[in-house]
């Protein structure tokens, strides 16, 4: 009698549930899986030699056309199963693909809006200068006219008081005060 080692039991591949992480299975709960059931496959497989070599011994012919049902069972379903994981696979790609499209489609519209959104503002922002600037010229000129003006006003008024200074002789009040006349009736020492 040949000893085999027995390994802890899985469940059957029936009752074997993968939590999904991140849109999909986590790889690698998923490759653990697929490793333990090959070896389940493997141990069943070698017990199936052991079994036809005992068979073989006993003088009675194994069957050759028919596998025994568990090893052939397990191994359409580990078929089964890699199929539906190269399936769900390809799915989680192509989704991945779709939203990853999508998230540099919705970015680059974002960045084209920005883009829009940052020339509009320049404009506006030029558009601002330029009413200053313009109101700006406007209150200097409306400043420049009023000095002028002032300027013009101060003039005339000097030319007032020069006409009254010579029509009068310098003899303004503001003159007197300023400038004591020298005494005419005052005799001069001797």
């Amino acid at each position: 009698m040949e000893n085999t080692v027995s390994e802890p039991e899985a469940p059957p591949e029936s009752d074997v549930r993968f939590p999904i992480v991140l849109r999909g299975y986590d790889r690698r709960q998923v490759d653990e899986y697929v490793r333990l059931v090959e070896k389940r496959v493997d141990r069943h497989e070698k017990a199936r030699r052991v079994a036809e070599r005992r068979l073989a011994k006993a003088q009675v012919p194994a069957p050759r056309a028919a596998e025994p049902d568990g090893a052939a069972g397990l191994g359409r379903r580990i078929e089964k199963i890699l199929q539906v994981a190269k399936s769900e696979a390809a799915e989680i790609k192509e989704q991945a693909r779709r939203e990853a499209e999508a998230i540099v489609a919705a970015a680059e519209k974002k960045a084209a809006e920005a883009e829009s959104a940052r020339e509009e503002t320049e404009r506006a922002a030029q558009r601002e200068a330029q009413l200053v600037v313009s109101r700006a010229e406007e209150e200097a000129a409306v400043i420049r006219a009023a000095h002028r003006a002032v300027l013009t006003q101060l003039s005339q008024i000097a030319e007032g008081v020069e006409d009254l200074r010579v029509r009068y002789g310098g003899e303004a009040e503001g003159e007197d005060a300023a400038e004591p006349e020298p005494a005419k009736s005052a005799p001069s020492p001797a």
